[in-house]
């Protein structure tokens, strides 16, 4: 197998490390973030400054570049989300195009889809997105695919990335179920609501990079369960003596959005939206392009970070696998103990 030299961007973020780790053997990294890093071939860049990382990819000569790096839901600053999800991911694939980079791997988001969807989504479903994460990274596709260029482009529209070391508000649903805490759902519960594992799609990625021009691809578990039965699967597999209960949905929202404007919780109204929604991709297309089988269901994901989350609590957790500050959760694990 001849080597391959691979940048990627985001490389101390959730997705970035754990792609440092899958794709280290038999590849040459090239690790680019604003987060320092002590890896190797480590470079503290802005790619929203065309300069800063026109002169990594200038000086490194990557042959694939995998870019990761965004601002996500957690940023409140819109130029800030705006210079790194657009301005950035044109700076790359500009950059890219000079240095005679052969592909561009580039993740993006079933957050393009934000109503409530009663069949699959494919790629060619109208986008609906409201919340400017989405809005942006609608924007950078377009960005790619405009272009004429040699440049092989693979674009993966994601569900929620989970893997075993990714907490972050999973967690509040952990230390729920960890304390035999009553587990609340907005409506009934028949609502699904897609995952992925990374290493799922990094598989995808490697196959992808045989391909030539530009692709779309959804990307997702294929068995999905509803919301109820992935809470249920979790109790019965971890032996939790939580019990499910359900709120109305339209209160629930309602206080959810008050709670997320005063910032009590780290929620924001897109969250508490797809809390009730269908939102599942048709993933039939990369199926039959990539050959790609998922490995794992949507509950079984969610068990896996379950049980490494239970098991590595103690530690000295960082990023997305440290564990959630609770604030006004702990009021309801509270109520939610003795009810």
């Amino acid at each position: 197998m001849i080597k391959k030299k691979i940048l990627i961007t985001g490389s101390s973020g959730f997705l970035g490390k754990l792609a440092v780790e899958h794709f280290s053997i038999n590849n040459e990294l090239v690790l680019v973030d604003l987060v320092s890093s002590n890896n190797e071939n480590f470079y503290k860049a802005d790619i929203g400054n065309f300069e800063e990382i026109d002169r990594v990819i200038t000086k490194e000569k990557p042959n694939i570049i995998f870019h990761f790096a965004s601002e996500i839901f957690d940023t409140h600053n819109k130029n800030k989300i705006y210079k790194t999800n657009v301005v950035g991911s044109k700076n790359i694939y500009t950059s890219a195009i000079k240095n005679n980079v052969e592909n561009l791997i580039f993740t993006s988001t079933f957050s393009l889809f934000e109503k409530n969807y009663d069949y699959l989504i494919n790629e060619t479903e109208p986008i609906t997105c409201k919340n400017y994460y989405g809005i942006t990274k609608l924007e950078a596709e377009k960005e790619l695919l405009r272009s004429e260029s040699k440049l092989n482009i693979s674009i993966f529209r994601c569900p929620i990335i989970v893997d075993k070391s990714r907490a972050h508000r999973l967690g509040v649903l952990f230390e729920f179920v960890k304390d035999n805490c009553t587990l609340w759902i907005l409506g009934d519960g028949k609502n699904k609501l897609q995952f992925v594992s990374a290493s799922d799609l990094f598989i995808a990625i490697k196959k992808s990079l045989d391909l030539k021009g530009k692709h779309v691809y959804n990307i997702g578990c294929e068995k999905v369960e509803t919301m109820r039965e992935t809470f249920e699967y979790l109790i019965n597999k971890t032996g939790s003596k939580s019990k499910i209960r359900y709120f109305n949905k339209n209160l629930g929202l309602f206080i959810l959005k008050i709670l997320s404007f005063l910032r009590l919780i780290n929620f924001i109204d897109y969250h508490n939206k797809i809390l009730v929604s269908n939102i599942v991709l048709d993933i039939s297309k990369i199926k039959k392009d990539l050959n790609f089988i998922p490995t794992k269901t949507n509950a079984e994901l969610m068990l896996d970070a379950h049980n490494y989350y239970v098991n590595n609590s103690h530690k000295d957790q960082k990023g997305s696998a440290i564990k959630p500050k609770m604030g006004f959760f702990s009021i309801i694990k509270f109520i939610s103990k003795i009810i």
